[in-house]
C-alpha cells in the first residue's frame, strides 16, 4: 500500500512540474492555467473588470513602471502580451563600448539582448529572423521580427512604433496557452534556398 501511494505521489508530482514548467509567463500570470478573469484580478486588478479580460490597452501590474500588461482570452487567460517599451541602443562610442564590457548582464543597457540572453538560458529557441528579414524590416516591408522559444509559448517581438514624429524599435513579450502551437506554424519563417533557383 505504501508503495502505491509513494509511486502515484511521483507521478502526480511529475505532472504537475511538467505543467508548470510547460506553462511560461510572468511571475504568477500564466496563460494556458486555466486562470479565469477573476484569478488573473486577484494578481492585478487593471486585467480584468465584471468578469471579463481587458484586452483594448496596456496597463501597469505589481507596481512595475517600466513594464505595461494586456490579457487575450474569453474564460481563461489564453495569452499575455507586455510592452517592454523601448530598444535603446549604445550611441557606439568608445566609452559606450567600454561600458559594455564591465556591465553586467544584469545591467545590459539594450532591453532586448537583456531578454534575448535570459529566454535563449531558459527555453529552447525553435526560430528566431534572419538578416534578410532584418533587411526588410529596416525598410519598412516586414511589420515585425520575432523569435520565437517552447513550441510557440514565448515569443520576443521587436515593431516599429510611431512617436513624436519618429518610429522607435519597440520590444513586446508574448506568452500563449493552447493556441501556441498555431501561433508557431503560422509565424513560422518560409524561405528559398538557393538550390531552388
Amino acid at each position: 500500500m505504501k508503495k502505491l501511494t509513494l509511486t502515484f505521489l511521483i507521478i502526480l508530482f511529475t505532472l504537475t512540474s511538467s505543467v508548470a514548467w510547460s506553462n511560461p509567463g510572468f511571475r504568477d500570470l500564466k496563460p494556458g492555467t486555466d486562470m479565469t478573469p477573476e484569478d488573473v484580478n486577484k494578481i492585478c486588478k487593471r486585467l480584468a473588470f465584471s468578469g471579463k479580460f481587458r484586452k483594448n490597452s496596456y496597463v501597469r501590474c505589481y507596481e512595475i513602471d517600466d513594464i505595461k500588461f494586456k490579457p487575450g482570452g474569453t474564460k481563461t487567460l489564453e495569452f499575455l502580451s507586455l510592452d517592454m517599451g523601448p530598444i535603446v541602443a549604445s550611441d557606439g562610442s568608445f566609452f559606450s563600448e567600454l561600458n559594455n564590457l564591465v556591465v553586467s548582464s544584469n545591467n545590459e543597457p539594450n532591453i532586448y539582448l537583456k531578454m534575448k540572453k535570459n529566454f535563449d538560458s531558459k527555453y529552447a529557441l525553435n526560430y528566431e529572423y534572419s538578416e534578410r528579414d532584418r533587411q526588410l524590416f529596416n525598410e519598412g516591408l516586414k511589420n515585425e521580427l520575432l523569435g520565437v522559444y517552447s513550441d510557440g509559448q514565448v515569443t520576443l517581438k521587436i515593431t516599429h512604433k510611431e512617436r513624436d514624429y519618429s518610429k522607435d524599435l519597440w520590444l513586446y513579450i508574448e506568452y500563449r496557452g493552447k493556441f501556441a502551437k498555431d501561433h508557431l506554424e503560422l509565424k513560422r519563417p518560409v524561405t528559398a534556398t538557393l538550390n531552388d533557383f
